[in-house]
């Protein structure tokens, strides 16, 4: 009993270690992933990952308008393909687009360690179909290490962490659930990671986002009404938004 009570610390220590050196928001431990900025300003960065994803992303695109906000969406290349007319949008809406890798596939982090396929494919996918190239990268679930960063100062790319807005996303909770849990992560300089495109659920492999799309309409008033100003990434870290083609 005493061995295994042993064998489970170590395995719940290594898996705290991976953890803590390739997913958390605030490591930086290999290298720039910047998650935030420090100011006193009610400044904070809207992000949207996993789409396009029709309808959530056209619904996000309404409510944005409506309530006068630019965000910055990172797309996965497959999915831009699949419904190219919804990047386009968000370009022609003013919204900045960053590159979420290509297949958003786990398996990529060990088969390949540069990610080099699923950062130039995705960069020659949204260039093609909204004129743009990136110069903002985030990778899948925040996932980094050495070879990765390395190749995106190759490629002239900016990485871009950020906090998860909720942990009730992934359970696609209603939206005042969603946008109550957020209110404790938001804080000024922060960049903030919602959904509107499809993430691991343990019941349900869907790409639904009724709750973060409502969450979202629930928490820029009320942010406004705190004295809050939207920006997008690229403004709030003063970098590029996107490279010269």
């Amino acid at each position: 009993m005493y061995i295994l009570t042993i064998i489970l610390l170590v395995i719940l220590i290594i898996i705290g270690l991976a953890y803590y050196f390739t997913v958390w928001s605030k490591t930086q431990i290999f290298g720039y992933f910047p998650y935030s900025i420090k100011t006193d300003k009610k400044i904070i960065a809207l992000t949207f990952d996993d789409g396009p994803n029709p309808p959530y992303t056209n619904e996000l695109l309404t409510i944005l308008a409506r309530h006068n906000v630019k965000a910055t969406f990172f797309l996965t290349g497959k999915r831009l393909s699949k419904f190219p007319e919804l990047g386009q949008a968000l370009v022609k809406a003013g919204h900045i687009i960053g590159n979420h890798s290509y297949s958003h596939k786990f398996t990529k982090n060990f088969t390949s360690l540069s990610f080099e396929t699923e950062i130039t494919r995705a960069q020659k996918v949204i260039e093609e179909i909204t004129g743009k190239r990136p110069a903002l990268y985030r990778s899948p679930w925040l996932f980094r290490q050495p070879w990765l960063l390395r190749n995106l100062r190759a490629h002239g790319l900016t990485p871009v962490a950020g906090f998860f807005s909720s942990s009730w996303e992934a359970w696609h909770a209603a939206p005042k659930i969603i946008a109550t849990d957020a209110f404790k992560t938001i804080a000024p300089g922060r960049i903030i990671i919602f959904h509107d495109g499809a993430d691991i659920n343990l019941f349900s492999w869907d790409n639904y986002r009724a709750g973060s799309v409502g969450a979202i309409d629930l928490i820029i008033p009320e942010l406004k009404k705190q004295g809050y100003e939207f920006l997008t990434v690229d403004q709030l870290l003063g970098v590029a938004a996107y490279q010269t083609i």
